[in-house]
């Protein structure tokens, strides 16, 4: 993978320092692209790149690159799938090298800013124009590659791929961004919609923005189809394999070793299973938990099925802090999801076997994975249980005698659950992934911090597929793919998501939710499809990934005195945000103490005093 960034501003190189400036931009992400590094320098824009070479491995995939006709030249993170097949159909076009880049360039040449509707895979794109003065970025349809923006103290527009780039100018302010806090606190992820300051943007999945005369105009090039597709069953399924496969192939493409992580579920042994028909010598790499969390056991079952060359990672309790401190010092924003660890030591081992891993990622999202979706799907079919709370003490009442079964206890919730979310948006707004909740997060932050993640599509309360396509624009972008595309950059490999093809998210997205999930079965059209391809034991087993049992590692005695340092020191750097009295009521080894840890370290490794 690689890094991008740059600055535009009017005669910039009558102004002394921006050279300077853009070599610290890109120095600073150095480890997203260790191989090559390029510049260029116009009237009025500065580019500057890092490369991973991945494809082409030749000089001819140097950035910046031109166009033929000298007029364009693009800085560009990322891979575009199946663009030799794009070459194809341009025959007039004389290329000079192998690479996708190139393709892009002769793209935007015919397709102008429409140019990212003809691109499948994941990217971030910025191409000056030095006819029109006109820079034209564009990031991917689900956010896979990042993109961030500033406007700098004297008017300068600066991009970088990572945060840490556009600090490393000192053109822009790192103030905290209180409503990006409220949602880390609420959510334990920064909104893919804002960054955790204030006076830095990020351009959102599927947007283009234009800076010209000195203006930003953003918009939105895709989104879910509207309609449900009316496909025969079998159609269905013969579509949806064909799509699986051809997206696995077309990942596949490199000039240098891939390989994959196999987690021991349903999405990474499909993938397995596809990858190793097409790579013979597959390596395979899973992280090794203790006791019920360990899904090894099933990672084994498909590795050797398969013959793949697999490799186990795992860490000790007592490197647990360190490797949290380490990840949490490199990461530009704070992220609690707990697999942060297991993700930084499988990328670190992954780096001395190859350059490219494939993931399993979104397939529960597209898929009907989680547990969730056959909660709301309930709600559904029932309409929602609009119960009033005397009739939720009455039933509490009647179970009162036998509160002590958990068989009970869970049924008696879920009631309590049905009653106060009616329909499954609402359920799915404030049930799925929440952490604390809005009253306690402004009593930690002191004011209330009204910010709820914008949806651009309709939510539908009466369809399922709404809820998946919550999760798909909102937790993927916002979380999985952040901690992927940092942790794996920090160890200069690429992490590739078949499951976000274009082609299949579309189909997928536009399929009824009665081939995704039921109250009996989640996954059903993969299970259904690709079953044959994996074990009993994957086929009935809950598929896990890197979590972790926060609940236990909070109890480590080494996070306990790691704990005890920062959170109960009344002179940390996050009691500069959150108040210091209000948040002792919560360190009482759960996630809300979790992600107030991770908070805590975050801040004190960026915010030195």
């Amino acid at each position: 993978m690689c890094g991008i960034s740059g600055i535009v501003l009017k005669e910039i190189d009558q102004k002394n320092g921006y050279k300077t400036i853009l070599k610290n931009m890109t120095d600073s992400i150095k480890h997203r692209g260790p191989d090559d590094e390029g510049a260029e320098y116009f009237e009025n824009c500065y580019l500057g790149f890092r490369r991973l070479s991945i494809v082409d491995l030749s000089p001819d995939g140097h950035q910046p690159m031109y166009s033929q006709d000298k007029n364009n030249c693009i800085v560009f993170n990322g891979e575009i799938y199946g663009y030799r097949d794009i070459k194809k159909e341009m025959p007039e076009v004389n290329f000079k090298s192998n690479t996708d880049t190139e393709v892009i360039l002769d793209l935007f040449k015919k397709h102008g800013k429409e140019l990212p509707k003809y691109l499948n895979g994941m990217f971030s794109i910025a191409i000056w124009n030095e006819t029109s003065q006109q820079l034209f970025c564009a990031r991917d349809r689900f956010g896979e590659k990042p993109f961030y923006y500033a406007i700098g103290k004297n008017g300068e527009f600066i991009f970088a791929s990572e945060i840490k780039a556009i600090l490393a100018t000192g053109l822009v302010d790192n103030e905290l961004n209180d409503e990006a806090l409220s949602h880390f606190l609420r959510h334990l992820f920064v909104d893919s919609q804002q960054s955790i300051y204030k006076n830095i943007k990020v351009l959102p999945p599927a947007s283009r923005l234009v800076f010209k005369n000195g203006k930003i105009e953003i918009s939105q090039y895709w989104d879910f189809p509207k309609e449900e597709s009316n496909y025969s069953e079998e159609q269905i399924y013969s579509k949806f394999e064909n799509l699986v496969k051809k997206s696995v192939e077309k990942q596949l493409i490199a000039d240098v070793k891939v390989g994959a992580f196999l987690s021991g579920g349903l999405d990474s042994g499909t993938l397995v299973a596809l990858s190793s028909q097409e790579n013979k010598n597959l390596t395979t790499l899973g992280f090794k938990y203790e006791g019920s969390w360990d899904e090894m056991p099933e990672a084994r079952e498909i590795a050797k099925k398969y013959g793949t060359d697999h490799n186990e990672i795992t860490f000790t309790k007592e490197e647990l802090p360190k490797i949290l401190q380490k990840v949490l010092s490199q990461l530009d924003e704070p992220l609690a999801d707990t697999a942060i660890m297991a993700t930084y030591k499988i990328c670190e081992e992954a780096a001395k076997k190859m350059t490219v891993v494939i993931t399993g990622n979104a397939g529960d999202e597209l898929f009907g994975g989680y547990k969730w979706y056959q909660e709301e799907l309930n709600i559904l079919k029932k309409g929602g249980e609009n119960l009033n709370f005397l009739n939720i003490f009455k039933m509490g009442a009647t179970f009162g005698k036998v509160v002590g079964s958990k068989k009970i206890q869970n049924h008696f919730l879920d009631k309590v659950f049905r009653a106060k979310f009616s329909d499954i948006v609402s359920y799915q707004k404030n049930k799925v992934h929440n952490n604390f909740t809005s009253g306690e997060t402004a009593k930690l932050l002191g004011k209330n911090v009204n910010y709820e993640h914008s949806y651009s599509f309709d939510l539908d309360k009466k369809n399922l597929n709404t809820c998946m396509k919550m999760d798909l624009t909102n937790i993927i972008p916002g979380d999985y793919l952040v901690k992927d595309d940092r942790i794996a950059m920090m160890h200069s490999i690429e992490l590739r998501t078949p499951f976000l093809d274009k082609d299949l998210v579309e189909f997928c997205a536009s399929l009824p939710s009665k081939y995704k999930v039921d109250q009996s079965q989640t996954k059903i059209i993969l299970r259904k499809v690709f079953g044959n391809l994996l074990t009993e034991n994957i086929l009935n087993k809950k598929k896990q990934g890197f979590g972790a049992p926060v609940s236990e590692w909070m109890k480590f005695p080494e996070i306990v005195e790691l704990s005890d340092k920062i959170l109960k020191n009344p002179k940390s750097q996050i009691f500069q945000k959150v108040d210091f009295k209000e948040s002792q009521k919560y360190l009482d080894f759960t996630f809300k103490h979790w992600s107030l840890l991770v908070l805590g370290i975050w801040m004190e490794a960026h915010f030195q005093r």
